[in-house]
């Protein structure tokens, strides 16, 4: 008896001299999650864990996770070496050189955190084989099982804020919940990645409470019901200049729309970082965009609140794909129907539109008034044609279609641009041309954007062969004299 008291004296004050040693260490980076043991202790102190910090409590250990990466398994190279002395010889027999390794990027707490699983005889969280050379993102008190599900090794500890509080099960088992991206008027956006695939969307929360008291005109967007109109519409939708929809979840408080994720951030920063665009930038966006409503207009939907800020750029590059987004006032029209709502964001909304108040029928060419107001004022200009700092308000300036090109940028402009936002910006509706007309305009009778756009698309060879009917036509010859 006395043997033992002394052997575990020794084991304990073993511990406390590892300990020590451990804890005199200077700690230069932030610790950003921990590693529970649940069926496994750690007896082989001293080489059982390398470079990391461990906490012991009764039986089972702790370490602190501070480093970029954190790698499990037999071999001698691993931050923790499974060996007898931690495992059933049945399930050591079954552990890989390599089993698994969990990471962080540059140990930030913004940043996910992956689990990859290396091993042959498997690797599961929450009773889910992850897959050979495959991985999933890991999240607070995720249980990690070795060589079979029902061998559960440890629970992860992840030490940044949590995100997904007041999150619906639905989205917090399938996303891991990241940093804000932007806010609007009914709600905010938020980066977020697919738990099982790693891919990245874009969270678009919108609360239905903040509808119902939404201060707006009676026939306005603030209905909760048709808050799901966006998801309808953009689920159904497949094109390379329209923002996918990737999942929804309903709930009484709150709509979740999954989307994919633009890298690019949206047109309007793009012009506040800028100023303005060149026009051969400019063209390139806005072909893109006419594409994009084109598209919608085919299939009796009108987007009725294009604006800068609803539409999103692949990368920070100045060629790149554009796509539209945010269909929250969208609606489909019927043959021989008409649209009574008022809508849109008001320096880009359709003079018909303010004229009646939204209490008279209009048709999609609200659409082609937007994007003429786009055109102007964030691809050309940096400026925009109608402002309450003109003398008289914004409002009248619309219901007149009362705008100059006053910028300076606009004297290296070129008269077919011009010529084309002044088609657009028409106030009698039935004179505006239609996006067929607009996409054969002159002024996107370009081939090496033609070229450029087809590219970014990555349109089929059938969708080639009609651009370059409809817009690279041969000139016609002039006749003699």
């Amino acid at each position: 008896m006395a043997k033992d008291t002394q052997g575990t004296q020794a084991t304990q004050s073993q511990a406390s001299n590892v300990w020590t040693q451990v804890e005199s260490q200077p700690m230069e980076k932030i610790v950003w999650g921990r590693l529970y043991g649940k069926n496994i202790k750690i007896k082989s102190l001293g080489t059982a864990i390398k470079q990391y910090k461990i906490i012991y409590t009764h039986s089972p250990f702790c370490v602190d996770l501070n480093n970029d990466e954190f790698s499990a398994g037999r071999g001698e190279a691993n931050d923790l070496i499974l060996t007898l002395n931690d495992l059933p010889e049945k399930i050591l027999a079954r552990i890989s050189k390599v089993h698994f390794i969990i990471k962080r990027a540059n140990c930030e707490l913004t940043n996910p955190v992956y689990i990859q699983d290396l091993s042959r005889n498997g690797t599961f969280v929450n009773g889910e084989k992850i897959g050979t050379n495959k991985t999933r993102i890991l999240q607070n008190d995720d249980i990690i099982a070795l060589a079979h599900p029902t061998y559960k090794a440890f629970v992860f500890k992840d030490l940044s804020p949590n995100e997904a509080i007041g999150m619906p099960a639905e989205i917090k088992d399938t996303y891991y919940i990241n940093r804000k991206l932007g806010s609007g008027a009914y709600g905010m956006v938020r980066l977020v990645y697919d738990r099982r695939t790693c891919e990245q969307f874009a969270m678009k929360v919108v609360k239905k409470n903040m509808l119902e008291v939404s201060a707006q005109p009676k026939n306005y967007f603030n209905d909760p019901e048709k808050v799901l109109n966006e998801a309808k519409i953009m689920k159904n939708l497949s094109h390379p200049c329209v923002v996918r929809m990737h999942d929804i979840v309903d709930k009484p408080e709150s709509v979740y729309m999954v989307l994919e994720f633009m890298r690019g951030g949206d047109l309007l920063h793009r012009i506040i970082d800028n100023k303005l665009l060149s026009e051969d930038t400019s063209k390139l966006y806005f072909y893109q965009m006419c594409h994009a409503v084109k598209y919608l207009h085919d299939r009796a939907i009108t987007h009725r609140d294009l604006k800068p800020d609803n539409v999103l750029l692949e990368s920070n590059d100045a060629d790149t794909l554009l796509k539209v987004s945010d269909f929250g006032l969208s609606k489909f029209v019927h043959k021989g129907s008409v649209m009574r709502t008022l809508c849109g964001t008001p320096l880009y909304v359709a003079p018909e539109v303010l004229i009646t108040g939204g209490r008279d029928s209009y048709t999609q060419k609200v659409d082609i008034w937007s994007l003429g107001v786009v055109l102007y004022t964030c691809s050309l200009s940096g400026t925009l044609p109608f402002s309450d700092e003109y003398g008289t308000p914004a409002a009248d300036q619309i219901k007149r279609g009362r705008f100059r090109f006053r910028h300076p940028s606009w004297q290296q402009t070129s008269q077919r641009a011009k010529s084309l936002i002044k088609q657009m910006l028409i106030v009698d509706p039935t004179k505006r041309p239609s996006i067929d007309a607009v996409l054969k305009s002159n002024w996107l009778r370009d081939a090496p954007m033609l070229q450029k756009a087809r590219k970014l698309m990555k349109l089929e060879e059938t969708d080639q062969e009609e651009v370059e009917n409809n817009f690279l036509e041969p000139p016609t010859k002039r006749r003699r004299c």
